[in-house]
């Protein structure tokens, strides 16, 4: 079989292109065309396939089937028969962004494999930005700044990137950074002096095109250091987004941009100072409110019995009833609370008699079944929440019958 001709090897610049539809047939349930030419690179080697339009028709992918045929894989089915001729256009943006990540990508190897003796292990050009897989347990920050500052160098020469056809026998000849992985004539890519791999992607002409390479991050995987890099368009307007932030945090702290992380730190102080003071404020009116409840609450053989439906109450002063409990020598505290989710949080307290454990044993039994609750704890506090809120009030008296045996008490 004739294979379609790769207009985007002679000239990867090229946005359009008039040819003849060789084949229609369906892949993974969309309509794939084959052409007699394209412009359109297919995913491979780690660098998407391209996207664009055939006679208006949005072509959302371009890739390789197992017969190493070249499928353009279109939004809808066209109205078009073997033998057509079509207009081909390329999304060039899409394309130009991931031939910029892929020059990128290969002068960063490059350098960490020339001047640090560090190996690619593998590479992903993504959507938001392209990480390398080196196979190194860790890299420094000074090796880091080392490696980016050499590569924008090298960008700012201009240096050509070519790329030319060997046999196998001709490549054994040749300097590569990586041994060859395929079989039959190679295709190498070339950086002037810096880097020469066989690669089937595409490139831009020269380094300047690339306009910057920046640093973003880097993480452990597998035992090697996995490095994060914005290149070309996508680091330019990465600066432009920083710049914008860095100058909305300044104005924000009124203060100049190296001012800047002092300022957050201060700010992160404040913040957790009031913090602070909001929860020692909340505490003091719980325990205010503890106080009137102990006040007003009948007693059952001496002990306080607290029923208290707190729906009226914040959850974080909800969250913060158990503090009051440890300066409480005896009380039989049940609460319950309505949340926005509509479930109901309750919490009981028992403290100072000899049959803690026994009490919420029985009322692990007999009340919280009443609001399909669940939860757990142990003395002298157990919490959790009910999906059951209608059940509040037969829950409420249930627990208080268990509280003072079926004597009368009144829920607050």
């Amino acid at each position: 079989m004739d294979m379609t001709d790769t207009c985007y090897y002679r000239n990867p610049y090229q946005r359009d292109l008039t040819t003849t539809i060789r084949a229609i047939e369906k892949y993974a349930q969309r309509t794939a065309v084959v052409l007699d030419a394209t412009i359109c690179y297919p995913e491979g080697g780690g660098q998407p396939g391209d996207r664009g339009a055939l006679n208006g028709i949005t072509i959302v992918d371009t890739i390789k089937d197992d017969d190493d045929r070249i499928l353009h894989l279109l939004s809808e089915s066209p109205n078009l028969s073997v033998g057509d001729t079509v207009h081909v256009e390329l999304d060039w943006k899409h394309r130009y962004d991931y031939m910029q990540q892929h020059t990128a990508q290969h002068l960063l190897s490059g350098t960490f494999h020339r001047l640090f003796d560090i190996g690619t292990v593998s590479v992903h050009l993504g959507h938001e930005d392209m990480s390398i897989e080196l196979d190194t347990r860790d890299i420094s920050d000074e090796t880091i700044d080392a490696l980016e500052e050499e590569v924008n160098r090298i960008i700012r020469l201009a240096v050509p990137v070519t790329a030319r056809t060997v046999t196998q026998r001709e490549s054994q000849d040749i300097p590569l950074r990586r041994s060859v992985k395929v079989d039959g004539d190679v295709r190498l890519v070339t950086i002037g002096q810096f880097d020469t791999i066989a690669c089937g992607g595409v490139h831009v002409a020269d380094t300047a095109e690339l306009a910057s390479v920046q640093y973003l991050r880097k993480e452990t995987i597998r035992g090697n250091t996995k490095t994060f890099w914005l290149a070309g368009d996508r680091a330019l307007r990465a600066i432009r987004r920083n710049r914008k932030v860095v100058d909305a945090a300044g104005t924000l702290l009124s203060m100049p941009p190296e001012g800047i992380p002092e300022g957050i730190e201060a700010l992160q102080q404040q913040v957790s100072d009031t913090r602070h003071q909001a929860h020692a404020y909340r505490s003091q009116v719980v325990a205010m409110k503890m106080e009137s409840l102990l006040t007003e609450a009948p007693l059952h053989e001496g002990i306080p019995v607290v029923m208290l439906d707190a729906s009226s109450w914040t959850e974080d002063e909800f969250r913060s009833l158990p503090e009051t409990f440890f300066s409480v020598s005896h009380i039989k505290l049940c609460a319950v609370r309505e949340r926005a989710d509509g479930k109901l949080g309750w919490m009981v307290a028992l403290k100072g008699f000899d049959q803690e454990n026994q009490c919420f044993s029985e009322i692990r039994v007999e009340a919280l079944p009443l609001i399909d609750g669940k939860g757990g704890g142990k003395a002298p506090l157990w919490q959790g929440v009910g999906v059951n809120k209608e059940g509040k009030l037969p829950f409420l008296q249930s627990v208080r019958d268990i509280f003072t045996g079926g004597a009368h008490g009144q829920t607050i």
